[in-house]
This record gives C-alpha cells, structure tokens and sequence, in this order.
C-alpha cells in the first residue's frame, strides 16, 4: 500500500477521501498540492460523488488557503508608490507655470523652441544654477515648483541638453540608490541673460539707493511761478530793477 503524503496531495481519484477528510486535507496543504486537491474535488463532483454545495465549500477553502495570510508589517499586494510632489490644486499649477514661463528665464530665441511648461521648469533650473553654481533637485521637485508634470519636466532637460544649452552630469552608485542628475546652464546667451536679470534685480532692490531725476524739486515760495523764484544770489526780476529793464 502507498503511503499517502502529509500535504494532502494524495491522488483522490476513484473517491478516495470522504468530504470531510478532503477539508483536512486542504487545511494542511499548500502550493501545488492545492492544485491537486482542486483538480480532485471537481473530478469527484463530475463523478457524483460530491454534491455542488459541498464542491463549491471546498473551492472556497482552498482559495482563503492560497490568500497569504495578514497581519502587521505584512505586505500583500505590490508595494505603494512614493507620494509624488505636486500642487494641491490644478488651477494653482496652471498660473504658476504661466508666471514662471512670462517672467522671461531665457532670450526669446531660445525661449521659442519650449513650451510654455518647459519654460517654467528650466525658470526653476536655471534659478537654482544662479543661486546654486548648479541645480541638484530631483525632477519631482522640479517639476512641483513649476506646477508641471514629471514628463514635461524630463522633456525640459532633454531637449536643453540635446540643444547644448544645459550639461547633465548623471551620479550613479553601484549597488546603491543614484543620486540626483546635476544640471548647469552651458549656452553663452543664457548665462549672460541670467547674468543681467541678476544685476538689475541687484540694483533695484539695494536699500539706500537714491533715486535720480531731473525735475526742479526745489520749493518755491507761494504766488511764484518758475520763472519767478526769489533768489538771493541770482538776476533780480524787472520789479526790483532800475528802468534799465524797459529799455529794449
């Protein structure tokens, strides 16, 4: 006589199990002794030997049995992804990226070969490269400051660097998690356009600095005009002079 396995995989043709010992059986097995136990238990109802009530408890046995079972800190579907940076609100990202791209970050022959959301991730790039020497965000963050998507963010950086206005410097880690790309603003044009917007943001907003202007601020007395200020040092008017004055 065969001995039977302990994982309920025994060949069950011929009704070799009453219902009862294949429920036990299903209790202890598991991978492809289920298999066999679900292939067995069908043959038996085809047979009649199980009615479908009882065929359709124990299918329902060996599918909890395949369930891993849960609990605390155990993890049965596919792992969540990361939560991905982007503004709360869509109306609020359309008039960032609207304000980034107007604000004017490159020269308008450069600008014209961007989209209006590409212009508003490379304003944030090339921010962080006046600021920074270089920009080392990650493209989430890129593409959460300019209110874009990830896609148009990436579309950004490649077309810049395939028109050899950006270098990308890639920092790979073998074995490990790669660091963030760093980006650096590499067109002449751009550099100086950058260079210049910073001077006049420079001067405009250095506390102190005297406004100059060419109009007479100087008060003049009540009931006279321009022309007749009284002057101490200067020409006296025709009232003050002598009759010389209606000589022509």
């Amino acid at each position: 006589m065969r001995p039977h396995p302990r994982d309920g995989s025994r060949d069950l043709e011929g009704g070799a199990l009453s219902v009862g010992q294949m429920a036990e059986a299903i209790g202890r097995a598991h991978g492809a002794a289920l298999d066999a136990l679900s292939r067995a238990l069908w043959m038996a109802h085809a047979a009649g030997e199980m009615t479908e009530g009882e065929a359709t408890t124990l299918a329902e046995a060996i599918a909890a049995r395949r369930k891993p079972a849960g609990g605390p800190g155990t993890q049965s579907g596919p792992l969540p992804r990361k939560a991905v940076q982007r503004p709360a609100m869509r109306s609020v990202a359309i008039e960032r990226r609207r304000r980034l791209a107007a604000s004017g970050p490159m020269p308008p022959a450069l600008a014209a070969r961007f989209t209006t959301g590409e212009l508003a991730a490379l304003r944030i790039i090339a921010d962080e490269h006046q600021a920074r020497g270089s920009c080392a965000l990650c493209i989430d963050a890129i593409a959460a400051r300019a209110g874009v998507s990830r896609t148009t963010a990436q579309n950004a950086i490649r077309q810049a660097v395939r028109l050899g206005m950006m270098e990308r410097q890639e920092r790979r880690r073998p074995g490990m998690a790669s660091l963030t790309n760093v980006l650096r603003v590499t067109d002449r044009e751009w550099l100086a356009w950058l260079a210049r917007g910073s001077k006049v943001r420079r001067l405009t907003s250095t506390p102190g600095l005297k406004k100059l202007s060419t109009t007479d601020t100087r008060v003049f007395l009540k009931g006279e005009s321009f022309g007749h200020r009284r002057d101490s040092k200067g020409p006296q008017s025709c009232r003050g002079r002598s009759s010389g004055c209606e000589k022509g």
